[in-house]
């Protein structure tokens, strides 16, 4: 399996913040009402100072194969805190691609499980809940980290 491209960016996280104080702060255009505290509590404490990797794979990849190459890469998936961080520290990173954090995972009443990713154009930028079981295809990003 190889990587198209493997792209870093600088972020300070502050993971005591309120999903929906993160979420106002990113100024989106739209954002998907289930992103909540409540849907996506939070695992960690504290701020962080991190480098974050957004990798692209050369071929469309189920969630599930995309998290196993990260491990074999030595990284793990992004959260929704890192993903919101990124959104409003490089607001215009989600108007190139969408960016997907398969580190945090909610399942609705229905069953299904959903994924936060970003993704906009010139003049919109959106958090979306995509299923987790959709293949993604080459053109995603996936926000990763350094174990």
């Amino acid at each position: 399996m190889s990587t198209l491209t493997q792209t870093t960016l600088k972020l300070r996280v502050d993971y005591d913040q309120s999903v929906e104080v993160v979420v106002k702060a990113g100024k989106f255009d739209y954002a998907n009402s289930d992103v909540t505290s409540k849907n996506f509590p939070s695992q960690r404490k504290g701020q962080a100072n991190l480098e974050a990797v957004l990798v692209q794979f050369d071929r469309y990849m189920e969630s599930d194969e995309v998290l196993a190459e990260l491990d074999k890469m030595g990284m793990r998936a992004g959260t929704l805190a890192e993903l919101l961080a990124l959104g409003a520290q490089h607001p215009n990173q989600q108007r190139e691609y969408p960016i997907v954090a398969l580190g945090s995972v909610w399942r609705a009443s229905v069953g299904n499980r959903s994924v936060p990713y970003l993704w906009g154009h010139s003049s919109h930028r959106g958090l979306y809940l995509p299923w987790f079981d959709d293949r993604w295809h080459q053109g995603y990003r996936f926000l990763a980290f350094r174990k």
